[in-house]
């Protein structure tokens, strides 16, 4: 139970710290994980869970991995690129658990749960990085302009 109050913690921290000082991207990612939590929540069962492939939760983190893909794409940042990808190592364990069904299911918890601290230090990085820029630059561009 403490591990979800620290990730419940960390997770506002970091959604406030974006919204307050981060572009865009910073804040749309910080409501996609937002989102993504809460939809989570809802969607674990009470008991007997991750004894099988989740298909609420690797829905939710399809449809995350989407969001995060396109801001990767879009965004004039380095860092969505690294938190799409560690979304789809999250996603691929999901497919892992369904060809692999001798895998323990704390691991195949631990393994998807424990992916998102360092997606969330990298938002926290990242929105640092974007603030410090606005106060050194006096701007920082959220998006590209075009695809190249």
């Amino acid at each position: 139970m403490l591990i979800v109050v620290l990730f419940n913690f960390l997770l506002v921290m970091c959604a406030v710290y974006a919204f307050a000082r981060g572009g865009a991207p910073e804040r749309v990612v910080a409501a996609a994980f937002v989102a993504a939590a809460a939809a989570s929540y809802a969607v674990i069962p009470a008991k007997g869970h991750f004894h099988g492939v989740e298909v609420g939760l690797l829905l939710i983190d399809a449809g995350l991995l989407a969001v995060l893909t396109g801001v990767a794409l879009r965004a004039n940042r380095f860092w969505p690129i690294w938190i799409a990808s560690f979304q789809m190592f999250a996603l691929l364990v999901h497919v892992a658990r369904a060809y692999q069904e001798d895998v323990l299911p704390i691991v195949y918890f631990a393994v998807i749960s424990r992916i998102a601290y360092p997606m969330l230090l990298l938002l926290a990085i990242g929105t640092a990085r974007h603030f410090w820029r606005v106060r050194q630059y006096g701007e920082d561009a959220d998006w590209c302009t075009r695809l190249a």
